[in-house]
């Protein structure tokens, strides 16, 4: 019989490329108070990407490539009492759908197995920068699919992707998805913030997370996740979701990088997209 988890899951909630990672190993850092730590074990056991295939598969001891889309997406709110989380009390899952409900009716993420939402936000237009170069797509086509309603990853019928069909949406709908229409009143970050103070990032989150993180943790854990480091730890072969090829992962790490990449047509292109959902995050 499925049965749901009490309010012991975090969603780390976020459109592609707006810093969920970064977010995910600063949590890592500051929860294990290590001032050099392994960035590889580090993001295996924070922020778990929730729509690995493998863990709605072990949870309910079948082959989900055997299914539909739409069957996946119908059994994926009745795993979350199931999921192995090898005695975590408080489970942080990495998430890049945007909030909706299944078919049936029934909350992708429902509040009754909430503990708390946090929702990471970024420009879309140093969003689309960011995404063509992640998915080796132009940056034309980056913001075509931001701008598309109906855009899903690993969504073919029968797929053996190691991803669950996920619907992100569009940018737009992603962000009032999450922050409107899901009623778990998320706290919002702005990756903007993040590199402009990520300490004071990190005190918002520990407090949301009923974290009691002290003053000089909170330091340490900024200083073990500088970019300049993240960088060099990729480099030296230590970051498992390293991209294919020489592409690095870590790229830039800054806010505004838009300005020097996108024409101005392209930028225009996206504020007439996403423009309302950008000024009221203080984009525009």
């Amino acid at each position: 019989m499925m049965r749901a988890a009490p309010r012991e899951n975090v969603w780390l909630a976020s459109y592609p490329k707006s810093g969920n990672t970064w977010m995910r190993i600063a949590l890592g850092a500051l929860r294990d108070g290590e001032a050099a730590f392994d960035l590889a074990r580090m993001t295996n056991n924070i922020g778990i990407f929730l729509a690995m295939r493998h863990r709605l598969d072990m949870a309910l001891d079948i082959d989900s490539s055997d299914l539909s889309a739409e069957e996946v997406h119908l059994l994926r709110p009745k795993i979350y009492g199931l999921i192995d989380t090898q005695g975590r009390q408080t489970t942080i899952w990495k998430i890049h759908d945007c909030w909706m409900r299944t078919a049936d009716g029934e909350a992708l993420f429902p509040s009754d197995v909430t503990a708390a939402t946090i929702y990471l936000v970024r420009d879309p237009r140093d969003v689309a920068a960011s995404f063509a170069h992640h998915f080796e797509v132009d940056i034309d086509r980056a913001i075509d699919l931001m701008a598309d309603p109906a855009y899903r990853v690993a969504a073919k019928a029968n797929s053996a992707h190691f991803h669950l069909p996920q619907h992100y949406s569009t940018w737009r709908n992603h962000v009032l998805s999450w922050l409107d229409d899901s009623g778990h009143d998320p706290l919002t970050i702005r990756y903007e913030d993040m590199v402009a103070d990520l300490a004071s990032t990190l005190k918002r989150v520990c407090a949301t997370l009923g974290w009691s993180s002290s003053d000089a943790a909170i330091e340490a854990a900024v200083a073990a996740t500088r970019f300049d480091r993240l960088r060099a730890e990729e480099s030296a072969g230590k970051f498992p979701e390293s991209l294919r090829g020489d592409r690095p992962f870590f790229r830039r790490g800054i806010a505004g990088g838009w300005r020097d990449t996108l024409t101005p047509a392209q930028a225009t292109r996206i504020e007439r997209d996403h423009g309302d959902v950008m000024a009221r995050l203080g984009y525009l």
